[in-house]
């Protein structure tokens, strides 16, 4: 039914666990910082994290200035998970 409806859709979704094996291959981060990107992702995880909630989750960390996250962090973050989705 769900083919139906969204032809194209992606439904590959990334798991907790997947993500925080990822985040540990980001040499940038440190250990509180990997814990926090996680917390970002964490509202999402209930069925898994897709495409479009990892997009939102990026942006959210990308406007949120007041984190210990640099620019370049949260751009190597946005390359690395979003090419789980590839």
């Amino acid at each position: 039914m769900l083919d139906l409806l969204f032809p194209f859709g992606n439904r590959k979704t990334l798991q907790m666990k997947k993500l925080d094996k990822m985040l540990r291959e980001i040499s940038a981060l440190s250990s509180d910082e990997r814990e926090y990107v996680k917390a970002a992702f964490g509202r999402f995880q209930a069925n898994g994290i897709s495409k479009l909630e990892a997009q939102q989750a990026i942006r959210t960390l990308k406007l949120n200035f007041r984190d210990n996250l640099d620019p370049g962090e949260v751009e190597k973050i946005k390359l690395k998970i979003l090419s789980f989705f590839v």
